[in-house]
């Protein structure tokens, strides 16, 4: 699998980190998620996962006390799970 050359700086009014990526590599990018799209391997998070996602953050933050608007991977993570779940999916991760 090719690797992407990628840089990142900051956005000068955010002060949050921007992932600059080349021409080339959007090309490819957008290759794979044109091919993605057709084959139907995108997943997009319904409302009913947003509204679960929410309950989960919730109880994750008042039962083990989580801070979540430091915890963005945390909500990417919940998202990522119960959508999986809803169309009856595993998830594998290395982390």
């Amino acid at each position: 699998m090719a690797r992407l050359s990628t840089s990142i700086c900051l956005n000068d009014h955010t002060k949050t980190p921007v992932l600059l990526v080349s021409t080339e590599d959007r090309t490819r990018l957008h290759d794979l998620f044109r091919t993605f799209r057709r084959l139907g391997w995108l997943l997009i998070p319904s409302a009913e996962v947003y509204e679960d996602a929410g309950h989960v953050l919730r109880q994750l933050q008042a039962v083990h006390g989580y801070r979540l608007r430091q915890a963005h991977s945390l909500t990417h993570d919940v998202l990522i799970a119960l959508s999986a779940r809803a169309i009856g999916g595993t998830v594998v991760t290395q982390n």
